[in-house]
């Protein structure tokens, strides 16, 4: 008896010191500020949240971009291994039902002209790498989905917008004071409910949003972009707001992104991640509100270390197919003038034009008639000596100007030119030696994708030859050199 009580007392003591220590243990340990793994993270929560949105926090840009494909890319390989059972999902981007439905009729075909028709000579290379990818993604559903019975994969994706640009007369001979109380009183909403209908007729499906990161605020916030109205007026609520309106709080996970500065990382509670891209709540973010935004404004944040490389933009791709693109949309535009969005995209398509061809006109008909007379080669025109003045005297000539170090980062330079200390002047001929090569380059990347048949020969051969010091003898595509080109001259891995 006395052992065996010896024997129990024992146990009972053991017990209650493990007890004690648990909970010592437990009372010590914080809660887990960040994770390391954003992605597989987002995909888990996919698990209890109907949606998650995602932040395009650049729009037209490759990282942002690539930020979404990296998450399809994890969604789809943790489906395939059975970690994720959130097989059912669909991509809502912020374009209009005519962008999506060509995109969708390129994922099923491969044929890229009509998509790319449909957007010439707006939008980027960037952009078109993006439709690329996410056909891959796509693809790869259709492959898995081909190699068994059950359980399939379901990837859709749905336009987010109801306004479509070149075909809505009504939306762009729109004041600048209408298309502003039209953002802020009524497009996320009518995007709110064009989601929430295709989930109510979808209901098993999950969907990933991706937005610019201003739709992802969930607080009634000024929505004056642009200061076209009276501040008073521009009180509003972004697309996240009404999703968490239909659906609850506890549904919905919207996640701006960010790329914070490194000396702010290495004086924080998040300094032990390093290099890797975290996840942290808002809540646990105890920075000061920065001026784009409050941290309370968005359920989390991405805090990404990459650098942004910048978009390459089609309207400045030296190519007799851009320059018609050009002049058929100041056609189709000129009767709407002085609309917002009307001249926004008549104005580009001019400055494209006089880029493109360092003619100054003002009528469309003398832009026909130049285009007509002259057989115009874009590769002569970047060789030529005016071009280079023409950078020269743009450069120099507006040192503070923002647009033109803008643009000259987008066609090539580097980011020294974004700088506040001009370049100097008596190294201009070294500089420009350096960089021409790379605006050609990224020219030609463009015109394998929207240039002439016999355009498309030349910027081949000159790619091939580009890349045959240290890729010899391989061949690819438009969309591989683009990404070579961010490795080797910007210095970026995606």
């Amino acid at each position: 008896m006395e052992k065996a009580y010896f024997f129990r007392n024992s146990i009972t003591r053991v017990a209650l010191l493990l007890i004690i220590l648990t909970s010592s243990i437990n009372c010590g340990v914080k809660k887990q500020k960040y994770f390391t793994h954003p992605n597989a993270y987002l995909v888990n929560q996919l698990a209890n949240k109907k949606i998650i949105m995602l932040a395009d926090f650049a729009h037209s840009y490759p990282l942002p971009y690539k930020s979404l494909i990296f998450l399809l890319d994890k969604w789809l390989e943790m489906v395939k291994s059975g970690e994720s059972k959130s097989d059912n999902i669909v991509l809502v981007l912020e374009a209009d039902t005519q962008e999506v439905s060509n995109l969708k009729n390129f994922i099923a075909t491969g044929n890229l002209t009509p998509l790319i028709k449909f957007w010439l000579p707006y939008n980027t290379l960037e952009w078109i790498e993006f439709c690329e990818d996410l056909r891959n993604i796509s693809l790869k559903v259709k492959s898995f989905n081909e190699q068994r019975e059950v359980p399939k994969i379901y990837f859709d994706i749905l336009a987010g917008e109801t306004f479509n640009v070149f075909d809505n007369p009504e939306g762009i001979k729109r004041t600048r004071e209408e298309d502003a109380k039209f953002f802020v009183n009524i497009r996320d909403s009518l995007s709110a409910k064009r989601i929430i209908n295709y989930l109510a007729k979808n209901k098993n499906k999950k969907a990933i949003i991706f937005y610019g990161n201003m739709h992802l605020i969930k607080s009634n916030v000024h929505k004056n972009v642009g200061n076209a109205l009276p501040e008073s007026e521009t009180k509003g609520f972004y697309l996240a707001h009404y999703l968490i309106e239909k659906f609850g709080a506890d549904s919905v996970l919207s996640i701006n992104q960010w790329k914070a500065p490194k000396q702010m990382l290495e004086n924080s509670p998040f300094a032990a991640a390093g290099d890797s891209n975290i996840f942290v709540y808002s809540r646990d973010i105890t920075w000061e509100n920065i001026p784009s935004w409050r941290w309370e404004d968005f359920d989390g944040f991405i805090l990404r270390r990459e650098e942004q490389s910048p978009a390459h933009y089609l309207a400045y791709i030296f190519s007799k197919n851009v320059i018609e693109a050009d002049i058929s949309r100041m056609q189709y535009l000129e009767k709407y003038l002085p609309g917002a969005l009307a001249e926004r995209y008549y104005n580009e398509a001019k400055e494209s034009l006089q880029m493109l061809t360092g003619q100054k006109f003002n009528k469309i008909s003398e832009w026909q008639t130049w285009f007509k007379e002259n057989n115009y080669d874009g590769i002569n025109r970047l060789d030529s000596k005016e071009f280079e003045k023409e950078i020269f005297d743009r450069y120099y000539n507006n040192p503070a100007d923002i647009k033109t170090k803008l643009l000259l980062r987008e066609l090539g330079f580097g980011p020294a030119i974004m700088g506040t200390q001009l370049l100097p002047k008596l190294e201009w001929e070294s500089i420009w030696k350096d960089v021409l090569p790379k605006i050609k380059y990224l020219d030609a990347v463009g015109v394998l994708w929207v240039g002439t048949t016999k355009e498309k020969i030349e910027a081949s051969k000159y790619l091939l030859t580009m890349v045959h010091g240290f890729m010899p003898g391989q061949k690819f595509k438009p969309q591989d050199y683009l990404k070579l080109y961010r490795k080797y001259y910007e210095r970026v891995d995606y």
